[in-house]
């Protein structure tokens, strides 16, 4: 423990990744002078009181939707397919971070609420230890923080992404992004009743749902411009699985995943590197795809869903690709309550009026909010661009160019990319879709998590993958290794040798990334369907092997196959108990 005035780990965000590692650190170093400061009043993150609505339902199942040392208890009549209502998930994060109790002090008692993360610096000589400056709500002082260790768990949901939409000012209803729409009350509000949703991805649906529901009029606009309407897996699975999220769950799909994450094996090389091997991978991924077809039924011809254009919703990419929001689709009936009462356009909105948007086709559509699911900003705003930079975090793209660090990284990425496609010739043939112009640099973490020059830091969530409880458990207990010196690629970048393998390590995932996920994979922290093979991999890195061999190809790999990982962590590296 540091000697100094200060905290010897600092944690940012209270969501489920920030919970985790605080649980996480605390096993190992119960006596850890240790903070969590979140933004709001409540913790949970995505799954807080705060943002959380009567018809908003879990991705993930129930025995996948939890942590391995505590069960989620749900009736089976509080079930549908293995989802569940998402209220169960908030109190199952409070009861989480109460019950969780070192040196006197639950991991609830550890955070400080409305306390939101302005700017993260070194300190003065840029070595010794980190200063988090904050804003605290109802008039508190501003205060400032000092730690030897942090840990970013902010994730990639927590400041929301707004278009910048023609005379935007000018609208006089209700405007709101979709992480408020809890918080707004607007489905019971009867003075709003016309209501625009914006955006493609799984937040957009989960919304135009929800105001349906609610008897509202809603018109949902799709940009023409962006990367189109989500995928929707079936709610009903396949035998032998119980829920929609199992197969993808599974280390069977390895070999037809395309993934960096996945071992080399003879039999990787032979679905990724003949010509056999990648039609068999294409009429894998194809008959997935027709299933989702199928149960959607894009192509109904009742009246009402030919009026409302219920086809403007089929994907621009195929499948394989995940070049969209891919989501659930969690309610019988999601696919009948959109067709019947949402009317969907695929067009850009080119001016916004007192209480209307115009669309490019001339269309005008009298409303009395906009709702947008547009998603998020992908960097974090509470570092200057020098130290993102530094960090491995996004930067403009018109930012420091001449630096020397971008020109390692650019150097590097060359290479790496002539490495994926060697490995991955499917890769080189992507499907037609929209490519935006970049405007932020990738993210350039080792393992997603650790800048390359800084093992003092560790970024956690920062990524949009399936099955995040997994992952932000396996994170947290690599993170924790790799801030104590515990895990060897961490120690190496202490040497020339050292860092260079990460470095290439890094490029490689950034251009893997690029050509697996297209245009949603260009930040490099995009792995939709990489989660088992991600999570082996940094298990992988810390020697542990007691999650193996409790699934076969098919089984999933539920929460309780990472139980008792923690306790394999202390037998191994030890732990200061």
């Amino acid at each position: 423990m540091s000697a100094r005035p200060g905290y010897d780990v600092l944690i940012i965000g209270a969501g489920m990744y920030g919970l985790q590692a605080a649980r996480t650190y605390l096993e190992i170093y119960p006596n850890a002078k240790l903070v969590i400061l979140e933004g709001s009043e409540q913790l949970g993150g995505a799954w807080s009181q705060g943002r959380v609505y009567d018809t908003l339902w879990t991705q993930d199942s129930h025995s996948v939707a939890e942590f391995s040392d505590v069960r989620l208890p749900l009736e089976p009549d509080q079930l549908n397919c293995g989802l569940f209502r998402a209220t169960h998930m908030t109190a199952y994060l409070e009861n989480y971070a109460h019950s969780h109790k070192y040196a006197g002090f639950s991991v609830a008692d550890r955070i400080r609420f409305a306390c939101r993360v302005t700017r993260v610096s070194k300190t003065a000589d840029g070595k010794t230890c980190w200063v988090v400056e904050t804003e605290q709500k109802d008039g508190r002082p501003a205060r400032t923080f000092h730690a030897d260790k942090v840990i970013d768990a902010s994730g990639i949901t927590s400041e929301p992404a707004l278009p910048d939409l023609p005379n935007l000012h000018a609208f006089g209803g209700t405007r709101m992004h979709a992480i408020d729409l809890a918080s707004n009350q607007l489905q019971g509000n009867e003075k709003v009743m016309r209501i625009v949703v914006v955006g493609g991805a799984k937040s957009a649906a989960d919304a135009a749902y929800a105001l349906a529901k609610a008897g509202k009029i809603v018109h949902w606009v799709v940009r023409k411009s962006g990367g189109g309407p989500c995928w929707y897996a079936p709610l009903h699975p396949k035998p032998p699985f119980t829920s929609t999220d199992e197969p993808l769950l599974t280390r069977v799909l390895f070999y037809i995943m395309s993934s960096h994450f996945v071992k080399d094996t003879l039999l990787v090389r032979f679905m990724n590197r003949t010509a056999i091997g990648r039609w068999l991978t294409r009429f894998a991924w194809k008959t997935i795809e027709a299933d989702f077809r199928k149960r959607a039924r894009y192509d109904r011809n009742d009246a009402t869903a030919v009026e409302n254009g219920f086809k403007n919703l089929i994907p621009d990419t195929p499948l394989f690709w995940a070049n969209d929001n891919t989501g659930v689709e969690q309610r019988d009936d999601f696919f009948d309550t959109i067709a019947t009462k949402v009317r969907v356009y695929r067009d850009d909105i080119t001016q916004v009026e007192t209480n209307a948007v115009v669309l490019s086709d001339g269309t005008k559509i009298e409303i009395d909010a906009l709702v947008f699911g547009t998603g998020w900003r992908q960097a974090p705003s509470h570092y200057d661009e020098q130290t993102a930079l530094d960090l491995g975090l996004p930067v403009p793209i018109a930012g420091p160019t001449g630096s020397v660090e971008r020109q390692r990284w650019d150097a590097a990425d060359g290479e790496a990319e002539k490495r994926v496609l060697q490995r991955f010739p499917i890769l080189s043939d992507p499907p037609r879709y929209n490519k935006r112009t970049a405007s932020m640099t990738p993210y350039r973490l080792y393992r997603c998590i650790l800048p390359v020059q800084d093992p003092s830091i560790v970024f956690l969530g920062r990524m949009s993958i399936i099955n995040g409880w997994r992952v932000a458990e396996v994170q947290s207990l690599w993170a924790v290794a790799a801030l104590n010196g515990r895990l060897p690629t961490a120690t190496a970048m202490t040497t020339n040798k050292g860092e260079m393998q990460m470095r290439q390590e890094v490029a490689d995932t950034v251009m893997w990334c690029a050509r697996r996920y297209l245009d949603k994979g260009a930040m490099a922290n995009w792995f939709l369907w990489d989660c088992v093979a991600y999570t082996d991999v940094l298990l992988g890195d810390l020697g542990l092997v007691s999650h193996l061999g409790k699934e076969g190809l098919l089984e999933p790999c539920r929460a309780q196959s990472l139980r008792g990982l923690i306790g394999e962590y202390k037998a191994r590296y030890g732990s200061e108990e």
